[in-house]
């Protein structure tokens, strides 16, 4: 049987945190929760070469464990202005207690 893993992660200038959710659904309504809240700081122009210590990237994974120990991974991620980083974690630790 598959084992499936959903995850939000936040990356910035080598910080990085990341919480599970035990299904899709409920993490992707979590990633839709941040990224609204932080709209108004959301980098709008995403490049290949962008320095990372200029944002933060907010990150949406799904990851598919299979029998045979091989797997499939998708990542969906979203940029952010770099100095918000404390306030996204603050934001995310608050609300993702909520969940218990």
């Amino acid at each position: 049987m598959a084992n499936s893993v959903y995850s939000i992660e936040i990356l910035s200038s080598g910080k990085y945190e990341s919480w599970e959710f035990e299904d899709r659904q409920k993490r992707d309504a979590f990633f839709e929760k941040v990224s609204k809240q932080f709209k108004e700081q959301k980098v709008r122009e995403q490049e290949d070469d962008i320095d990372d210590t200029q944002i933060v990237q907010l990150s949406s994974n799904n990851l598919e464990i299979k029998d045979d120990g091989k797997y499939d991974q998708d990542t969906s991620y979203e940029w952010f202005e770099y100095d918000i980083f404390s306030k996204m974690l603050d934001f995310i630790n608050k609300e993702y207690d909520k969940l218990g």
